[in-house]
């Protein structure tokens, strides 16, 4: 089983771009809830994930207007989420999604796919582990 049974479509996913306002991704960080969100470079290359803790942490060294005004690809990252390819092994997810809430999906080129959360991983792991209970009740 490999990354693509998991995949959430790039169309699905909120991402913003490097070249965007801070003020343009607190809003869709705000907007949509989640924590951690993708950037994307302007030809849609992942190039890193943004999180509530990056915009603290350059709040603490800006005034909201300084900041509001950055770009997104001036604002310092600081743990790099790393991402697979749409061929990586389900198996190989595990430590990566321990750590992160999801893990990017690229192609050859780079290009953000989609993604895959954790709790997708964890409800597959879950349902496995469930059925090798049944086949082993059943022995």
């Amino acid at each position: 089983m490999n990354v693509s049974f998991f995949l959430k479509p790039k169309a699905e996913v909120v991402y913003v771009y490097d070249t965007d306002p801070v003020r343009t991704a607190l809003d869709r960080m705000f907007e949509s809830g989640f924590t951690a969100i993708p950037v994307l470079s302007a030809k849609g290359r992942y190039v890193g994930t943004i999180t509530e803790g990056d915009f603290l942490r350059l709040l603490l060294g800006h005034t909201p207007e300084q900041a509001g005004n950055m770009l997104l690809s001036e604002v310092t990252r600081r743990i790099h989420h790393r991402s697979v390819t749409i061929d990586t092994r389900i198996e190989d997810l595990v430590e990566l999604v321990a750590g992160q809430n999801f893990v990017p999906v690229t192609d050859g080129r780079g290009m953000l796919c989609g993604i895959v959360t954790r709790r997708d991983v964890i409800c597959q792991l879950s349902e496995r582990c469930k059925a090798l209970e049944i086949l082993k009740d059943e022995q």
